[in-house]
């Protein structure tokens, strides 16, 4: 059982994936040339890193980054989705310093909301909870507002798990938080965190028993989705 009841599921994912085409023929060179302009204007000029701003063409011409300028229209969180997609290629390259200074400088300007934005594409769990919603959609509408509510209210859906923190004050956090009662929950270790997070899993499940599972393990992640069902 999923968390939506399940209506016109093929005709809806079909809407996306048109749509998805869609965005990805409008998106001509010259459009995304004037606006990677306009961002290191106005926006990413904060960066002033010309290795990183290199990768911002890439990242802005990939499909991923496509399919989110068709269903988001909130130009500020879809700026941070794109950040997080530079994370996510720092990342992949190995390249600490130059990722730990983008944090660094997106917490400076956008505040831990939006650090923990970026982060929720960095580590992929922006594309797995679309995927938790293309599978439970009713209407296309239905998962761009989902979507969004997640995005707007980051921090109560998702909790960042910290290093310097131990099970206990996760556990507690855990606790606080499920008492929101909403349809996903996610919580989120990477490096000395996911180890955190992997100690803490047992005393987590205990507050989402009414609750399915899913598991993101890979390297130094640990990622737990809470997917409530309702009856």
């Amino acid at each position: 059982m999923g968390i939506y009841p399940k209506k016109n599921s093929n005709s809806s994912i079909e809407d996306v994936a048109k749509g998805a085409t869609k965005g990805v023929l409008e998106w001509s060179s010259e459009t995304i040339i004037r606006y990677i302009t306009k961002l290191k204007n106005k926006e990413l000029g904060f960066i002033q890193d010309e290795k990183t701003m290199k990768l911002v063409r890439e990242i802005y011409n990939s499909g991923e980054s496509k399919f989110y300028n068709t269903y988001i229209k909130d130009k500020e969180l879809l700026f941070l989705i794109n950040i997080g997609l530079i994370l996510r290629k720092l990342e992949e390259e190995e390249d600490r310093d130059r990722l730990a200074n983008l944090r660094d400088k997106i917490h400076r300007k956008y505040d831990i909301k939006g650090l923990h934005i970026a982060q929720f594409v960095q580590n992929g769990i922006l594309n797995r909870y679309i995927g938790i919603s293309i599978d439970e959609m009713t209407t296309l509408d239905k998962f761009q507002e989902d979507i969004l509510k997640v995005l707007h209210n980051i921090d109560e859906y998702v909790l960042f798990v910290e290093g310097g923190e131990d099970s206990s004050m996760v556990i507690r956090k855990v606790g606080v938080m499920s008492a929101y009662d909403l349809p996903i929950f996610i919580v989120s270790g990477i490096g000395s965190a996911a180890d955190i997070v992997k100690e803490s899993e047992d005393r987590i499940k205990e507050f989402f028993q009414s609750c399915e599972l899913e598991k993101m393990s890979r390297g130094k992640k640990e990622i737990l989705f809470f997917k409530r069902i309702r009856i």
